[in-house]
Order: C-alpha cells, then sequence, then structure tokens
C-alpha cells in the first residue's frame, strides 16, 4: 500500500512541475523499441516516456525489425541508446487522469 502512494505522490508532483513549466524540450535517449513506440529517458529530469507513433489521426509508415530491435518510422531508425529530442507536456483533456505527454522533435518524424 506504501509504494502505491508513494508512486501516486511522485505521479502527481511530476505533473504539477510539468504544469508549472509549460512545454519543454529536451535531449533524452531510447531506452527500449517497441513495435509502435519508443521509451525515451530524459535524465535532467529523471523521467521516462513513451513516445507512440500510431495515432487514429496521423497514419505513418512504422515498420519494427525485432532482430535490431530498430523501429523505422518514415524512413528514419531509431536504435536503443540513440540520442533523441522530445517535446514534454501536460496532457489535460482530462482532468481527472491528466498524464505527461512526449512527441519526438528530433530526428524530425
Amino acid at each position: 500500500m506504501a509504494q502505491y502512494a508513494q508512486r501516486s505522490s511522485v505521479a502527481f508532483h511530476t505533473q504539477l512541475f510539468f504544469k508549472s513549466k509549460g512545454v519543454v524540450s529536451e535531449e533524452g535517449f531510447v531506452l527500449f523499441v517497441r513495435k509502435n513506440a519508443v521509451v525515451v529517458l530524459i535524465p535532467k529530469y529523471g523521467l521516462e516516456g513513451m513516445v507512440f507513433f500510431d495515432s487514429k489521426d496521423l497514419k505513418l509508415n512504422v515498420t519494427f525489425d525485432e532482430e535490431g530491435p530498430t523501429l523505422c518510422v518514415e524512413g528514419i531508425a531509431l536504435n536503443m541508446f540513440d540520442r533523441v529530442c522530445v517535446r514534454v507536456s501536460l496532457d489535460s483533456s482530462n482532468l481527472q487522469h491528466q498524464r505527461i505527454r512526449m512527441h519526438l522533435v528530433r530526428p524530425e518524424v
């Protein structure tokens, strides 16, 4: 129970921090490559988050190679430990379940 309270507290204070900061662009590293996303670590904030490449609005050419593992998005290959730049913002579309959103800035897709 205490662990759930700790995780919720960290998530809440992270949301408050990025609510006051607004939208920021930061350097990060690809930690994991998935079929439709990459997990990015931002060392400056100690923050991990998913950058998704499939959505209902935007159709991108995404191919996943399990052997690499490599994710090719519109001809740009993303591998583990690649340096990327992401835009971090707070998604307040649902006030009860606000979340941190990450969007890839560089390399540009």
